[in-house]
Parts: structure tokens; sequence; C-alpha cells
């Protein structure tokens, strides 16, 4: 083969690439999910009041005063549990810190996953009392249904959804 076919067949492999690169990152580009779009950012709190909201309506038939009940106790757990979040990762923080020092001190690191722990065991208490406060909320037939909708969301297994495979049945 000569020069000549040689820098050909290069310059094809060249456009050929490029070629790829750019349908791989246009399908990219398209393929991402909407509420993830640049010009919008995440989902809106707008457009996940307004879904809670239906799904009060829809499945525990809430009243316009529940409603607003609701998503005031709502808010004020988001609040508090955000607040929780923070202080558990703050304190990972400092547990790996700790591990990236020149001679890491076990017993701290020991000390600051307790903290963890119980902060963790907060966070997990207050969506407890988050589902009391719900369930005083709703009238007797309510109750039955939320007992129905917690359930439900207990049978599904997260794990294999995102496999693509269905949720088993009930009973397995």
């Amino acid at each position: 083969m000569d020069i000549f076919k040689q820098k050909r067949y290069l310059i094809f492999v060249i456009i050929l690439l490029v070629i790829l690169n750019l349908s791989t990152l246009l399908m990219l580009w398209i393929g991402r999910p909407l509420h993830l779009s640049a010009k919008e950012g995440p989902v809106s709190t707008e457009h996940e009041k307004a879904r809670v909201q239906q799904l009060l309506k829809d499945e525990l038939e809430f009243d316009e005063t529940q409603i607003k009940q609701y998503l005031k106790m709502r808010h004020e757990h988001h609040e508090q549990a955000q607040q929780l979040n923070d202080d558990i990762r703050n304190l990972k923080k400092q547990m790996f810190d700790e591990v990236l020092q020149d001679k890491p001190q076990p017993m701290l690191s020991d000390s600051l996953l307790i903290l963890v722990q119980e902060k963790q065991a907060d966070l997990e208490k207050l969506t407890f009392r988050h589902f009391l406060n719900l369930k005083k909320l709703c009238k007797p037939k309510q109750q039955d249904k939320l007992k129905l909708l917690i359930h439900e969301v207990f049978r599904r297994k997260p794990a294999s959804r995102e496999n693509g495979m269905p949720p088993n049945p009930p009973g397995n």
C-alpha cells in the first residue's frame, strides 16, 4: 500500500470516529430525563406539591383542610429530616477525613460512627412520628386506606424494578 492510500484510510477512520462520537453525545443528550434538563433544573417543589395533593385526594380522599395540614406537617418534617441528614453527612465527612490523616485515630472514628448511628436513629424516629401524625390526620375510613397504601409501598422491591424486572407478586 502506498502512502496516499494509507492517508486516505486514516482520514476515513478519523471522520468515522468523529461522527460516532457526535452521534453518541447526541443520543446521550436526547435520552436524558426531562426533569434533569439543564434549563429547568430539578423537579420543582410546586410540581411535587401538586403531585402529593393529587395523591392525597385520589388515594386517601383528603379534603382541602386535611391537605393543607398535611403539607404543613410535611414541610416541617422535611426541614427536620434535612437537618439530620446534613448532620449525618458532616459526621461522615469528619470520620473519613480522619482516615486520610497520617496517623488516624480509630477511637475518634468509632466515636463519630456512634454519633452517626444516633442521628440515623433520630431520623428514623422522626419519620415514624411523621407517619403517626399522618394517621392522626386521617378519618377512620382514610386510616384503612393509609394502611393499604403503606403496605403497598413496603411490598415493592426497588432493586428488582431497577433491573427492569417486575416486582415479585404478593406473598413471595
